[in-house]
This record gives C-alpha cells, structure tokens and sequence, in this order.
C-alpha cells in the first residue's frame, strides 16, 4: 500500500471518528447544546481539524443526517413484513434517537441555520418518502389507502411516524399493532367507507 491510499484510509477513519464523536454529542446534549466545537472536544480533536473535514455546522449536520437517511433507509429495506417495515422508525428512534430526531423534528425545535437549510430540508423529505413508499407492501396485504399516491404516502407516514413518537403506541406493542390494523384494515362493508 502506498502513501497515497493510506493517508486516504486515516482520512476516511478520522472522518468517521467525527462523526461517531458528533453522535456521541447529540444523543448525550441534545441538537440544541450541539456544536462542532463540542464534537472536536469529543473527538480529542482542534475545532481547526474538525473544520478541514466539514467546512461548517451545516456541513457536519448535513453529513450526520445523511448517514441517519442511510440507516432509515436500510431498516425499512431490510424489514421482512409490513409489520416490522411499520415498526422500523420506532426500532430506529430507539436505537438512535438523535438520528431520529434529525431526520423528523421541525426546524422550529432549533432555530440556528444549520438545522434548517434547504439541504436538510430535502434528506428529512427523502426520510418521510422512504416510510410512505411502504403503500407497495400494504397493497400485497390488501388493506385500503387513500388513492392518491402523495395522500397514500402522508397516511402511511402517520401511521409509522405514530408508533414513533406517540408514548403509548411507543411502549405497548400490542396496542401498536391494534392501532396499524385499525388504520390498514378495509371496512367489513362498502357501505361503511
């Protein structure tokens, strides 16, 4: 291996470190105490190090969210039924609940630029996207959605973003899935739409 790749492969980890110490920050401080300077102390790194890697707060939140996308993306993939697929933003707020936050809280929570910027603006889009575009799993379980398709996508956000951020659906599975079926569930009769 020559210089060249391995000063790209301590680039790469020392970046990671950065991040992984930027993690470390949110979900210790919370977004709003969150500052690069607090992630260069976490990493035992200068703010100056920090900012060679991400040239500002909007740089390294805009990274952080994109991995958060990332990691969203994957658990929803990866999810073998639509139950589980439903349950993927709530597994995901528990596992890093300030991923989660970053990808659905309202720019109004922390008003400095960085965590509303149209950049971070279009990842928490893409995030929402990814759990409405689950109509394909439930159409396989018959179960009835709006017609149309961005109405289908607000409905099947609602639903998991619910199980998400709604303490008693949050704690008690079976009341969970009550609350999906009763959402999914067509009507026994026409009639009764």
């Amino acid at each position: 291996m020559g210089i060249t790749e391995r000063r790209a492969r301590e680039r790469e980890q020392r970046r990671a470190d950065i991040l992984e110490a930027a993690w470390a920050v949110a979900t210790e401080l919370g977004w709003a105490s969150f500052s690069v300077e607090r992630a260069a102390a976490r990493a035992e790194l200068g703010r100056a190090t920090v900012y060679g890697y991400f040239e500002s707060l909007d740089a390294l939140v805009a990274a952080l969210s994109e991995q958060a996308l990332r990691e969203l993306s994957a658990r929803v993939a990866d999810a073998p039924s639509l139950v589980e697929a439903l349950d993927a933003p709530l597994r995901y707020s528990q596992a890093s609940p300030a991923g989660f936050a970053l990808l659905f809280q309202s720019p109004a929570v922390d008003a400095r630029a960085a965590f509303s910027n149209p950049r971070l603006d279009e990842v928490r889009r893409e995030a929402r996207k990814i759990v409405g575009a689950l109509r394909r799993r439930v159409s396989r379980n018959r179960a009835t959605l709006p017609e149309d398709a961005a109405d289908a996508e607000a409905f099947l956000t609602g639903i998991a973003l619910a199980g998400a951020t709604i303490p008693e659906l949050r704690t008690n599975t079976p009341l969970r899935r009550r609350w999906q079926d009763f959402c999914l569930t067509p009507p026994a009769d026409e009639d009764e739409r």
